[in-house]
């Protein structure tokens, strides 16, 4: 028997020939489904990574499309016209002891492969992944990326000779909302905001603060701001929405209304969450909402996503999550995909016009995929 089996595997035909070393180029234009997960890897702060995923695909191998490291919660940015990513993680000379220093590195988007390694000057600000902890300029000329060494700062790295221009001091404020072709905004710990005001090779121009909008104690904001129409919003833990004016010379304040009706602040409907805003190309706010929230439960997350038209101030729907929504992302598109981080830290994918659930998204490298990019 064991002979006949022998030769009957004898003569199955030979394995086609494998072909090994092919490389592929991504699009240059990704498609309006494919996100970028920021992923810390908070257990093992080495492996953090930003994976290139089609939150659409079905067949799973198919899904992960590329995958960049990001040491040490490095922190994450994009551009969407050069074709570039922009990481700037953190190292040490004897791996988890000795020196520490930062590394800001450019990616090409369709290879993943490096442009350019600067090595950086003053201490980084390293924290849970933040949306604008690194942006850039409207016309993409120009990096922001924000320092604390505990003193807050950041700095403007010119895009064209990939050279450092300046650092410049943000006292007391932090992160860089883009505003304009050559302003910057930071959130301040007294409740306001500073406006940097940079010339166009990005040296420092001027500074402004505006006065405090919120009581850091007793009314406190997420930092995580929708920017629509000029415009930025920032909702408070108590379920206000703030309205600051970006298009101007400075910011300025415009007002705040309420998220919730009476009946649902008399329920202690809040928002709540990590990565808890974000907008889809008509200029949507989406929201995670939590029922009963008191203090201290403004990061739990919530049960429910809340949709609101920004011009009319209403809310268009209510999207319930089943799993629990820590962060959130919209796609791009006419058809846009709600892509929520749940509580077993999966993808859950929703249809964010109808708030139709599509699936499940899993095992694919996550571990705390904290924050969802747009790509472009």
């Amino acid at each position: 028997m064991a002979a006949s089996s022998y030769a009957a595997k004898a003569e199955m035909p030979p394995l086609a020939i494998e072909e090994i070393g092919r490389i592929e180029k991504l699009p240059a234009s990704y498609p309006e489904d494919w996100v970028l997960i920021d992923e810390s890897s908070f257990f093992n702060m080495y492996g953090g990574k930003v994976i290139i995923l089609d939150v659409a695909e079905k067949d799973h191998p198919k899904r992960m499309k590329g995958m960049l490291s990001k040491s040490m919660l490095g922190n994450f940015t994009q551009s969407a016209k050069r074709g570039e990513y922009y990481i700037i993680e953190s190292f040490h000379e004897r791996g988890s002891r000795g020196k520490k220093f930062d590394v800001l590195v450019i990616y090409d988007k369709q290879t993943l492969n490096i442009k350019k390694e600067i090595l950086w000057p003053t201490d980084r600000l390293q924290s849970l992944p933040e949306r604008y902890s690194m942006s850039v300029s409207a016309d993409e000329r120009l990096l922001y990326v924000s320092n604390f060494n505990p003193a807050a700062s950041f700095t403007v790295v010119d895009l064209d000779s990939r050279e450092i221009v300046e650092t410049i001091g943000t006292p007391g404020c932090v992160l860089t909302y883009p505003m304009g072709k050559r302003r910057v905004v930071s959130i301040c710990s007294n409740g306001g905001l500073l406006t940097t005001v940079l010339n166009d090779d990005g040296t420092l121009k001027s500074r402004h603060r505006m006065a405090s909008f919120f009581d850091t104690d007793d009314s406190a904001v997420f930092e995580w701001p929708v920017l629509v129409g000029g415009k930025a919003y920032f909702p408070s833990f108590h379920g206000d929405l703030h309205v600051i004016d970006f298009s101007g010379e400075v910011a300025e304040y415009q007002g705040k209304w309420s998220l919730t009706n009476k009946q649902e602040r008399a329920a202690n409907w809040r928002p709540g969450g990590l990565a808890l805003t974000d907008r889809d190309d008509a200029g949507h706010l989406y929201i995670i909402m939590q029922p009963d929230g008191h203090e201290g439960t403004q990061t739990h997350g919530g049960s429910q996503v809340w949709v609101f038209d920004l011009k009319t101030k209403k809310r268009l729907r209510i999207i319930e999550v089943p799993n629990w929504a820590v962060s959130l992302a919209v796609t791009r598109g006419d058809n846009p995909k709600l892509v929520i981080t749940n509580g077993e830290m999966n993808l859950d994918i929703f249809n964010a016009k109808d708030g139709s659930f599509i699936h499940t998204v899993t095992d694919f490298n996550n571990i705390t995929p904290l924050l969802i990019h747009k790509s472009y």
